[in-house]
């Protein structure tokens, strides 16, 4: 008899056990049910001393952005929502307050998310889609991320994100 290990996913490490298997699943896309299954605050792991949490939660985070770059969907928390949406303020706030430790350990996460962050940023005006957040937030955010020039770090970046965080698809 073959006994499998469920999966807690009210648990930070049942989330990052979950976003493993699906990625693997879906063999590298992050387009997932992030305000259902996987709707969790990953932001309070980005400094964590779990490197499988931390890295987990940020590409967490690329997720959340990507599902709002591509148009799949849109999993944050706008002040009129009836369902359980992501807060942007407090995935920015930490994503910055953390960014040069993310950029040293993780180069290709960093880049991956900056990346979709600047897509957004030139494609969306965020003070008027985040009405219920200062506009101090998104201006940090573009000063101190997205006016740099970041470089690419590797040819396959997504590829190395994802290894980064000791994902495999």
């Amino acid at each position: 008899m073959r006994f499998e290990r469920r999966i807690n996913i009210s648990s930070i490490e049942g989330k990052i056990d979950l976003l493993h298997n699906l990625i693997k699943e879906m063999r590298g896309i992050v387009d997932f049910n992030w305000c259902g299954e996987l709707f969790y605050p990953y932001y309070d792991y980005f400094n964590d001393g779990n490197l499988r949490y931390r890295s987990g939660s940020l590409i967490a985070f690329w997720g959340l952005l990507t599902e709002w770059e591509d148009g799949s969907g849109f999993p944050f928390y706008t002040g009129v929502e009836e369902y359980d949406a992501h807060h942007i303020d407090k995935y920015l706030k930490e994503f910055l307050k953390y960014s040069s430790d993310i950029k040293k350990e993780y180069p290709n996460i960093y880049y991956i998310i900056v990346e979709s962050l600047i897509h957004l940023n030139n494609r969306e005006d965020m003070e008027s889609k985040f009405p219920n957040i200062p506009s101090e937030v998104f201006i940090s955010v573009r000063k101190k991320l997205l006016q740099n020039d970041i470089q690419k770090p590797d040819t396959n970046v997504y590829e190395y994100a994802f290894k980064e965080a000791g994902m495999s698809y």
